[in-house]
């Protein structure tokens, strides 16, 4: 049996080195270890743990350190250690112990260091180590440190908040996003509703095609039963409730293709096709699908996108991601302020070719998986500036009549879901139309 303290070192690094997500690499590494469910449980408990906790960790790291230049392999180790130590029930000496016997295997003239650093955290505490750490910091780089987000997305998140009249709940979306999430399901059918039902699954209550597993979703999974966020099912649901079932539709960055099943089980006539740039989610989004599939899989970014040929566009846009991060916590970490205009550049041109490939009366569904005010609002009321013959559709009715226990505000037409509110990542919706004549 693998020891799950040096799966969960070695996941981390992979996460590090890689530059890929945890919640991608997880499920096939454990595909290729020996563990049992409950070792299951804490390697997945460890590996996010430590991830949403790195910046706050680092910090005491640091002050214990004075700043001592450690190796990828002990700050790792390091973080799981204080993870374990501060957040878990696991004894202290179990906590320290195995975190130094750890160390011996992946760095062993370190262990005495390994050592120091956790006994001098559990002697001087948690909490004795953050005031000292807060004392002289102002009012966001104190949260930055307290909930481990970077300083400018406290100011992001804040921002957005206030713009959609919850101004005061800013502490509660972070927590929110260091919170385990429970597995979402997508049922995309009648019948999957009801086998998810017998199973005796909890409904999702926000989307009306979500189930909650809380555990191990392998077993419920099949073509018509996949792991998909509600936020993004109401996505494509509000885009199907607004264009009949009928239509021709294109998703226009459909990778992986979770959106792409909703809307491809929901048209009974009319047609889909599915842009996708990045060959490997293309294959993703084909599989999603099914082999049984008529939709059209384009390999070609949106902006690429035939013009005046579709009745709906569902563009659900790169961004920054802000939105999912209790299920993508390195997302934190990676993302910076600067990194923002360029993707704000590539989601106005896809707005535009978006726009472009309608036909007279259709509907654009802009989404994101971020509240950022950059990449949501802000993306649609420049559109609306720039484009005379669109106008911005009350996508807040639909959303309710898919899902009445939502609460929206209701002084917009568009959709800001906030993790903390609905339970779901802080998906935005907005919805143009293009004018007749």
């Amino acid at each position: 049996m693998a020891n799950p303290r040096e799966v969960s070192h070695q996941l981390l690094l992979r996460v590090i080195e890689s530059d890929s997500y945890i919640n991608l690499l997880l499920p096939s590494m454990l595909k290729r270890v020996e563990v049992s469910d409950q070792d299951r449980g804490l390697i997945q408990e460890l590996s996010y743990g430590a991830l949403r906790w790195q910046l706050q960790y680092d910090s005491i790291i640091d002050l214990i350190t004075t700043g001592k230049e450690l190796s990828a392999n002990v700050r790792v180790a390091l973080r799981l250690g204080l993870h374990q130590l501060y957040r878990m029930r696991i004894p202290e000496h179990a906590a320290l112990n195995e975190t130094v016997e750890l160390v011996k295997k992946v760095e062993p003239k370190a262990a005495g260091l390994a050592n120091a650093v956790l006994r001098q955290a559990q002697r001087r505490g948690h909490t004795a180590l953050l005031e000292e750490l807060i004392a002289k910091l102002g009012r966001f780089e104190k949260l930055s440190l307290l909930y481990s987000h970077p300083v400018w997305i406290i100011y992001a998140f804040h921002a957005a908040l206030d713009l959609d009249g919850r101004g005061a709940e800013l502490e509660k979306l972070l927590e929110a996003n260091n919170a385990t999430p429970v597995v979402n399901l997508a049922a995309l059918s009648a019948d999957a509703s009801q086998r998810l039902s017998r199973a005796g699954l909890e409904t999702g209550g926000a989307s009306p095609i979500g189930f909650l597993v809380h555990g191990n979703p392998e077993p419920f999974l099949s073509n018509e039963v996949r792991v998909q966020d509600q936020g993004s099912q109401i996505v494509a649901l509000a885009l199907m409730s607004l264009v009949g079932t009928e239509a021709d539709v294109l998703d226009m960055c459909s990778g992986p293709g979770g959106k792409s099943a909703i809307l491809q089980s929901r048209l009974e006539g009319g047609s889909l096709t599915c842009m996708e740039p990045n060959p490997t989610r293309a294959k993703l989004v084909a599989e999603a699908l099914g082999a049984q599939s008529k939709a059209e899989i384009v390999i070609a970014p949106g902006q690429e996108a035939k013009r005046s040929s579709f009745d709906a566009v569902l563009l659900d846009a790169p961004c920054s991601g802000l939105g999912s991060l209790r299920r993508k916590p390195e997302s934190r970490w990676r993302k910076s302020l600067g990194q923002l205009a360029n993707l704000q550049k590539i989601q106005t041109e896809l707005v535009d070719s978006a726009i472009e490939a309608l036909r007279p009366g259709g509907i654009v569904l802009y989404s994101t998986c971020s509240p950022v005010t950059t990449e949501t609002n802000g993306q649609i009321s420049a559109a609306l500036a720039r484009h005379a013959d669109v106008e911005l559709v009350d996508v807040r009715a639909v959303v309710e009549q898919i899902a009445p226990q939502l609460t929206t505000n209701r002084a917009r037409k568009t959709v800001q879901l906030w993790t903390h509110v609905h339970g779901t990542d802080s998906m935005f919706m907005a919805a143009l139309r293009k004018k007749l004549g």
